[in-house]
């Protein structure tokens, strides 16, 4: 009777181990799932609260969809495009060309929000009291002219400027009308390929009273031997065409409103 008893003890614990594990199971699910629901992310929430409604409340559910469809849009009216910036393509192109052709200590290359800028060194452009175009700056003026086409309407204006150095011994005195009969090269150059409204073309003659660097010497004499091609974005700023049109339009102004226009401008 004895070993009887103690084999009932036994098997009744075994089965009081069975229960309490399965207990501590159910506990553990449970804390587990108020888990998983305080850090269930708000539009799945939402997503099981809808499919629930569907079926018990169709009207409701739909009312509700409508209304977060309307607040996804409003979403979506507020968000800003970004702003296509397509004179880009043409600072793109010519940066391109430079590199690959190794011309980035003979050609400048600036771009900003008002203006691409772009300076030729002599060596490039023109040799000595020539205004004959170079080859290599026809290279590049083919691929200007090829950016140009593509951003015609972004553009203000172009003024292609034209500089000399000044040399002490030089007796010749056409610096002037070099420097312009050169950029007038360039503009005629450009103006042929008829890739954008010529009207939007400036030449300009500096002579050698715009230098970069010291005349001193032969490398700055060099630097300041240059041809600088000027292409702003249209409204950044007003073009100097623009001025002179309006200078010559309203010449029968008094001279207090012209003098207004001029202190206008120059701000």
């Amino acid at each position: 009777m004895a070993r009887k008893k103690i084999r009932d003890s036994d098997d009744g614990g075994a089965s009081w181990l069975v229960t309490y594990s399965d207990m501590v199971t159910l506990l553990l699910t449970f804390f587990i799932m108020l888990y998983a629901m305080s850090t269930i992310d708000a539009q799945k929430y939402a997503a099981i609260v809808a499919s629930f409604s569907k079926e018990m409340n169709p009207e409701a559910y739909y009312q509700q969809m409508e209304a977060e469809k309307a607040e996804e849009e409003i979403i979506d009216s507020n968000i800003e495009p970004e702003e296509i910036d397509d004179i880009d393509v043409l600072y793109t192109l010519l940066k391109q060309y430079i590199d690959e052709n190794e011309l980035s200590n003979q050609v400048q290359l600036i771009k900003s929000k008002e203006y691409v800028f772009i300076r030729f060194s002599d060596s490039v452009t023109f040799r000595g009291y020539s205004d004959i175009l170079e080859q290599r700056g026809k290279g590049v003026l083919d691929v200007l002219a090829e950016g140009l086409v593509l951003v015609d309407e972004y553009i203000e204006e172009v003024i292609i400027a034209g500089h000399t150095a000044k040399v002490e011994y030089d007796m010749t005195d056409i610096d002037r009308s070099l420097s312009t009969n050169r950029a007038n090269v360039v503009l005629k150059y450009l103006e042929n390929k008829d890739v954008i409204d010529p009207s939007k073309y400036l030449a300009i003659g500096y002579g050698l009273y715009s230098p970069i660097a010291d005349n001193s010497t032969s490398e700055g004499r060099a630097k300041n031997r240059r041809v600088e091609i000027y292409i702003s974005r249209k409204g950044y700023p007003i073009s100097y065409t623009k001025i002179i049109q309006d200078t010559i339009n309203n010449s029968k102004a008094n001279d207090n409103d012209l003098k207004y226009r001029r202190e206008t401008y120059i701000e």
